[in-house]
Parts: structure tokens; C-alpha cells; sequence
């Protein structure tokens, strides 16, 4: 049986596992973009340097981290940068679970608007879905989604 997960704040010893889950993604999902997310490594490096303090771990009962949700801030919006689940953990809840807390963060930082995009061959979609995202239009393979927090 595997463990319960637990949430923590993102620290600065978790960007390894980040650069290499991100990685990981790309390689997998979107091959074709790999040559160029490597050639923008460094902006993608200061993009999870300066989303460290909106970014939540899932961890195990021994800290072994299950999966990661990021996101940006700009105004009153709030968009989800990223959230990965590792393979053998995935349809667990714990995807759900990081989804819920990038929405109660963004909401108690006065969001109005919630954000995200997701490559249009990607499952996760399904997750954005089910917790009532809207499509709100595309941006080459990726399909955008919004939706309004629930109020507190």
C-alpha cells in the first residue's frame, strides 16, 4: 500500500527534482519542443527560482516527494506553471490534491482569476476538467483553461 501524502512548501534543494521531472515531461510529452525548452533552460531555471515561494510538494510519511504544483502571480491573476505527479503515484488524488491547493493559495491571495494550459494530448486535461475549468482558447498545442475561485 503506498503512503498517505503530505504537503510542504517548495525549498531551494527541491529544484534538481524539479529541473528533472520537467525534463522528464518534456522528453516524454513533447519531444518535438525539447531542443528549444533546453535552449531556454536558464529562463526556465529563473521561472521555478521565482515561483519557489507559489510552489507545493506532495511528500510520502518518509518525505519522498510524490509530486509538485507551481504557479505565477500577476495582478489579480493567478496561473498554474506547472504540476507533475510522479508515474507510478498518478490517479491517487494526489494531482487533485495540488490542484485544490493552488486554488485555496491563489484565492487567499485575492485572485480573481485562475489560469492554466495544458498540451492537448495530455490526461491532466481531464483533472482541469472535472474541477471546472473552462476552455478559454489555444496557444499553438496547448489548449488554456480559467475559471473563478470558489469564495471563502
Amino acid at each position: 500500500m503506498s503512503s498517505p501524502a503530505h504537503l510542504r512548501p517548495a525549498e531551494v534543494n527541491d529544484l534538481p527534482f524539479i529541473f528533472s521531472k520537467e525534463r522528464e515531461y518534456m522528453e516524454t510529452n513533447e519531444p518535438e519542443a525539447l531542443q528549444g525548452w533546453m535552449a531556454a533552460l536558464e529562463l526556465n531555471l529563473a521561472d521555478w527560482i521565482d515561483c519557489l515561494p507559489r510552489t507545493v510538494f506532495s511528500v510520502d510519511d518518509s518525505g519522498k516527494p510524490l509530486g509538485y504544483a507551481m504557479w505565477t502571480l500577476k495582478d489579480d491573476c493567478a496561473t498554474l506553471a506547472s504540476i507533475h505527479v510522479l508515474g507510478g503515484r498518478r490517479r491517487q488524488g494526489i494531482g487533485r490534491l495540488l490542484l485544490e491547493t493552488f486554488e485555496q493559495e491563489a484565492a487567499a491571495r485575492g485572485v480573481r482569476v485562475l489560469k492554466l494550459g495544458v498540451h492537448r494530448n495530455n490526461p491532466a486535461r481531464l483533472l482541469y476538467e472535472a474541477a471546472g475549468y473552462q476552455p478559454a482558447g489555444r496557444d499553438g498545442g496547448y489548449l488554456l483553461f480559467s475559471r473563478v475561485p470558489a469564495e471563502s
